[in-house]
């Protein structure tokens, strides 16, 4: 991968609006993971995340980019929020480390 991820229109899924979004739990990465074709495999990427000053939020929808002043969101388990979220509004934030490809 040569090219940095690219913030995406807003989904319903994206609860703190269009940014790159990443969590420490492989089960909530692998709730989104989707592929083109059908395969027994998927493939979930491992990256590095420049946090900067993070905003944290406790529940969906509580702010829908950074605050002014900050530069992501963390989206903290509690509320109404089963798994934390880590999300960046620029793709200079966020570079892969790992690809794992699974079954």
């Amino acid at each position: 991968m040569t090219t940095a991820a690219e913030p995406v229109p807003t989904r319903p899924s994206e609860v703190f609006g269009p940014g790159i979004y990443s969590s420490s739990a492989s089960s909530k990465a692998d709730d989104y993971s989707t592929s083109a074709a059908p395969s027994y495999y998927q493939a979930m990427l491992l990256t590095k995340v420049i946090v900067g000053h993070d905003y944290k939020a406790y529940r969906n929808r509580e702010v829908t980019s950074s605050p002014s002043g900050y530069d992501s969101v963390i989206g903290e388990v509690g509320g109404n929020l089963n798994y934390d979220e880590l999300v960046v509004y620029r793709n200079d934030a966020i570079r892969p480390s790992w690809l794992l490809i699974y079954q």
